[in-house]
């Protein structure tokens, strides 16, 4: 009896540490894990927007980043010219105006059906293929389909209102002051003749 007491002593005494220890390993396991689901989940969201984005002012920053003076403004000149093109080509509106601004307070409201096919959506179409291929090994399928969703709707989102292709122009040397819509006005005006001032202000995009 007293030797069966004393087994039962020793497995009470055991039992609590090697519990501890089993919980100790699934933590250590545990923290990457949730490392990489938060790093997934930030690119999950941002990947749409960031589409969007670029695509809707790709063109736009095409003529600008040619432009040394654009490349040493400061922060903030940067931040009001990007909010100036953003709800200019959405709404036609602009939060901001000024003389350094590159004529971003001037930019108009654009549809662009033929937008819809840009490399964003060519991306998001191609994710959207690679989660739907029937082998069950291929890694990540459904965090791929997940982000390709998201880039292919800002990629449409972004090329429906982006410039139409010849709008925008690449020789922005001449007329520093000036973007996308208002710098093919202008080149318009001038192969007539008739160039004035009045016409460098926007017309339709269309």
């Amino acid at each position: 009896m007293a030797m069966r007491k004393g087994k039962a002593i020793r497995r009470t005494l055991r039992s609590p540490i090697r519990r501890r220890s089993k919980r100790r390993t699934s933590r250590k396991t545990s923290k990457p894990s949730s490392a990489g689901s938060k790093i997934y989940s930030v690119v999950k969201n941002a990947s749409g927007y960031l589409a969007f984005a670029s695509q809707l002012t790709a063109k736009d920053y095409s003529d600008l980043n040619s432009q040394a003076s654009y490349k040493n403004a400061d922060i903030a000149t940067k931040a009001k010219i990007f909010a100036n093109i953003v709800t200019g080509r959405l709404t036609g509106i602009h939060a901001f105006k000024g003389d350094d601004l590159y004529g971003s307070d001037d930019i108009p409201f654009t549809v662009n059906p033929s937008g819809v096919a840009n490399k964003f959506t060519g991306l998001g179409i191609a994710g959207l293929i690679y989660k739907n291929i029937p082998i069950k090994s291929l890694p990540m399928k459904s965090k791929v389909g997940a982000v390709a969703k998201r880039v292919l709707v800002g990629g449409i989102l972004g090329g429906v209102f982006d410039p139409p292709m010849n709008s925008p122009s690449k020789t922005m040397a001449s007329s520093p002051k000036v973007l996308g819509v208002r710098q093919q006005n202008r080149m318009a005006t001038m192969q007539t003749g008739m160039y004035s001032e009045s016409a460098d202000s926007t017309g339709g995009s269309f």
